[in-house]
């Protein structure tokens, strides 16, 4: 039975493509009128609006906005202020850092650069929306498994990933006696366009020697956890970070790969 969220709201960052979008369905899908975000020519709106006619949803609301941008993000929190009475669902999906190639690519400036763009908007607009609106009453923050896990130009996004998830732990803490749920959500491969644009468009086509399909997560299976926490059936979490691979953490090992090597051969 799926929740009902009618008469909710809903901010998603870079909610018009990828893991956003797919949260932004997902919460529509229940009745929650949704509110994305994206930048000046990222997005085509009556795509996006299609597709949440097609699965039932309240028609969204597109907004041109920037996260890095503090005026952006004042101009957005007051168009809200204006218009609905509260935010209730938070989802800080949009975020970008700089891609590391070559470790001459390291700077100061662009680890910072990183931090403002990737983990600042998740405290600088639940802070904002707070002072406007009240606390939102969930906060889901996406991140991956970079912090963990090894790979290739991920440095200076696994780095703020990390940072990320502290501030999670330490916003919910905060903000719990307002009765403010914080969460972040880790997932690995997803194939959308900022994966491509991160790793180029080779890497997924070449996995297909080593890993088996099921090793990519599917921005709908992102978007259905989010909703999961954001339906009042979760509230006993906060604070966490939820792993969203299929288990492939436990199970994507030598033996997997020896196991699955017909598959593998196969593909």
């Amino acid at each position: 039975m799926s929740p009902d969220l009618a008469g909710r709201t809903a901010l998603i960052t870079g909610g018009t493509a990828g893991v956003g979008l797919a949260t932004g369905l997902a919460l529509g899908r229940s009745g929650a009128r949704c509110w994305l975000t994206y930048r000046w020519g990222s997005a085509d709106p009556d795509d996006v609006r299609r597709q949440f006619a097609e699965v039932g949803a309240p028609e969204p609301v597109l907004v041109q906005s920037d996260v890095g941008s503090a005026d952006d993000q004042q101009a957005l929190v007051e168009q809200l202020a204006s218009t609905v009475d509260r935010v209730d669902v938070f989802v800080s999906n949009a975020a970008n850092a700089v891609v590391i190639r070559e470790l001459e690519d390291w700077s100061l400036r662009g680890l910072q650069q990183s931090v403002r763009f990737a983990v600042w908007p998740t405290v600088g607009l639940t802070l904002a929306l707070r002072e406007a609106l009240g606390a939102p009453r969930y906060v889901v923050a996406m991140s991956s498994d970079g912090p963990d896990h090894y790979t290739v130009g991920y440095d200076a996004i696994a780095a703020t990933k990390a940072m990320l998830e502290c501030v999670v732990r330490y916003l919910a803490t905060r903000l719990r006696p307002e009765g403010t749920r914080v969460n972040a959500i880790r997932s690995r491969g997803i194939r959308t366009a900022s994966f491509e644009a991160v790793f180029g468009p080779d890497l997924e086509a070449w996995s297909r020697a080593y890993v088996p399909q099921r090793w990519w997560v599917d921005p709908a299976d992102v978007g259905m956890a989010a909703l999961a926490l954001c339906s009042g059936r979760m509230d006993a979490v906060n604070g966490q970070v939820l792993t969203i691979d299929r288990g492939s953490a436990f199970g994507d090992n030598l033996m997997r790969l020896f196991d699955d090597r017909d598959l593998l051969e196969g593909a």
